[in-house]
């Protein structure tokens, strides 16, 4: 039996705070011969660093808030390494492409994207700290995630699996339900929706929780902003005064 969480104007959280040396959260498509990475951790990825955390083998709705503390978002390092390159479109799968692509992906528009791997320069993000708040429906995902982050049963890693992650601080907060309408103090994924006014900026599809249609990985996206330090939002505040913004 899974019990609910009480509800209130309040809602339980936890908030962890860790620090990450290295990262590179790999963009679909390949900027010339350089692999390009997302400036911040995607959802997927996050939700994917959960779920290892707590052993699931089935899916578990999260909502979730990833906040950059960082004072500036440094320019990425670039290195020599091996990655996914490709993010050849087309929109259907026959054996030609099955033979020249090794991993093939595909959008919510039913489109397929082709890569494979070789040498090639990769961007890496350096030194980075980060504030997750997570918030569950059910009492026992919050217990096992809980104790999933005090006590990891695996090695604790965000995106690639040598990108391990240190876990500075584990606690259970408050979080307010209400929005609070401010500039934000943080560098986050910023959703189209929380943002009161309409931004002149690239908008990306960041990716979420997946399906498996046809033995491929079909993501659902939100669209997002990359939410700058001083930028308007729609957030919540948890019981520290800090600002999230949950999926």
């Amino acid at each position: 039996m899974r019990l609910k969480l009480w509800r209130s104007l309040l809602m339980k959280g936890i908030k962890v705070k860790f620090y990450q040396k290295t990262a590179s959260f790999k963009e679909p498509i390949m900027n010339g011969s350089i692999l390009t990475t997302h400036p911040l951790p995607p959802y997927s990825t996050v939700i994917g660093m959960i779920h290892k955390l707590c052993q699931w083998e089935e899916t578990h709705r999260i909502k979730l808030s990833l906040v950059c503390t960082n004072e500036y978002l440094m320019q990425p390092q670039q290195v020599f390494d091996k990655g996914y390159i490709g993010g050849f479109h087309f929109r259907t799968i026959n054996k030609e492409m099955e033979d020249r692509w090794s991993i093939i992906v595909d959008d919510d528009a039913g489109d397929y994207f082709g890569f494979t791997t070789r040498l090639c320069t990769v961007e890496l993000l350096v030194d980075r700290y980060y504030t997750l708040h997570i918030c569950v429906e059910y009492e026992n995902d919050f217990a096992q995630i809980f104790k999933a982050f005090n006590y990891p049963p695996v090695y604790p890693s965000l995106g690639r699996w040598e990108d391990s992650i240190r876990i500075d601080d584990v606690k259970i907060v408050e979080v307010k339900e209400e929005l609070t309408n401010g500039k934000l103090n943080a560098y986050t994924w910023l959703p189209v929706e929380y943002s009161p006014v309409e931004k002149i900026g690239s908008v990306w599809k960041i990716p979420t929780y997946y399906k498996i249609v046809r033995d491929k990985r079909r993501f659902e996206y939100i669209r997002c902003y990359l939410g700058e330090r001083g930028a308007l939002a729609s957030y919540r505040l948890d019981e520290d005064n800090e600002q999230l913004i949950l999926i």
